[in-house]
């Protein structure tokens, strides 16, 4: 049955309108439950359920090494349209590559992929107890010779701190980051925090750090890109004080290598049509997710994995990272 399939898939004339999921869809992700990546990819998916009665989908989180470990598997996951990985942008397109080359066996393009789900400005974010209230005291705290904790959970996490790093000259035997499974465990140890135990700052999705900011937990202290957002027009930008800092997290959706492209065209069919949604674009803009047109193409989420290379690659290569 496997062979007459795979026969199928190939045969000409058959398009991605004669073909869909048989049966429950495996969706990987990389990090810890609670990412920016599971929380896009629920509510793309739960859309799509909807539009296409029978379709369902399963979500498998499998952290490890910025992604790596999940992307590591997925390598071999079979082409038969019944698995898909959400991996981070900056972790697969750049970092993993320079970071984690060491036990990655995949490269940035090895998947097929299909749409960008969304991004989303990193915001750092102070504990509650903490005294540090705008950009420019932030600066001042982590270069005043005082030992400083800040929490990161993934790729573009660990970008915007180094990035930090360099732009203030702070030093990195003093203010060092601490590295969780994904970005949700790294903002609920800086919720945690009381001077002894969890983490004064961390840098993570505003779309994950929400929950807190709104329950008073932790308190948002800047933006690593711009525009300032709508929904919180009083956090500044962390540009304003340490130029050039424009990091997101950004999250697609991929196959396995060797996926027909009858398959790739059903699911960016699919998902375009629940992002473009109207239930979609709401969800996002209430969760500071923003969702770039361009993108919603295979072409499109290349074009811009070629784009951070150009810009990041370069400073990650010049950044060393501790094993």
């Amino acid at each position: 049955m496997k062979y007459l399939l795979a026969l199928l898939l190939i045969m000409p004339g058959l398009t991605w309108a004669q073909w869909s999921p048989s049966r429950t869809v495996t969706t990987t992700i990389g990090f810890a439950p609670g990412s920016g990546n599971e929380i896009s990819f629920r509510k793309a998916s739960d859309i799509v359920m909807k539009q296409n009665p029978g379709v369902s989908f399963f979500v498998e989180t499998r952290p490890g090494a910025d992604a790596a470990v999940a992307s590591n598997a997925f390598m071999t996951a079979a082409s038969d349209g019944l698995h898909l990985m959400v991996p981070s942008h900056m972790s697969l397109f750049v970092t993993n590559d320079i970071w984690q080359r060491d036990i990655k066996r995949f490269e940035y393009n090895s998947f097929r992929p299909v749409v960008t789900l969304g991004k989303s400005p990193l915001v750092l974010v102070a504990s509650s107890k903490s005294t540090v209230n705008t950009p420019q005291e932030f600066v001042k705290y982590i270069t005043n010779g005082k030992p400083v904790n800040i929490a990161v959970g993934g790729g573009a996490h660990r970008m915007a701190y180094e990035y930090i790093m360099i732009r203030t000259r702070a030093d990195s035997k003093l203010i060092q980051q601490v590295s969780f499974q994904g970005p949700a465990p790294a903002v609920q140890s800086v919720a945690a925090y009381d001077g002894r135990t969890g983490t004064e700052f961390g840098i993570m999705p505003v779309a994950v750090a929400k929950p807190l900011i709104e329950a008073g937990k932790v308190r948002p202290i800047g933006l690593t890109g711009g525009p300032r957002l709508k929904a919180l027009p009083m956090v500044p930008l962390l540009s304003d004080v340490i130029p050039g800092l424009r990091v997101y997290a950004g999250w697609t959706v991929v196959l396995p290598p060797q996926t027909p492209t009858v398959i790739v065209d059903w699911y960016v069919d699919r998902f375009g049509r629940a992002i473009l949604s109207q239930e979609y674009l709401a969800w996002a803009e209430q969760n500071y997710i923003i969702v770039d047109r361009d993108e919603l193409t295979p072409q499109g989420v290349m074009a811009y994995a070629e784009e951070l290379r150009t810009v990041f690659a370069p400073i990650a290569r010049n950044i060393k990272v501790e094993k």
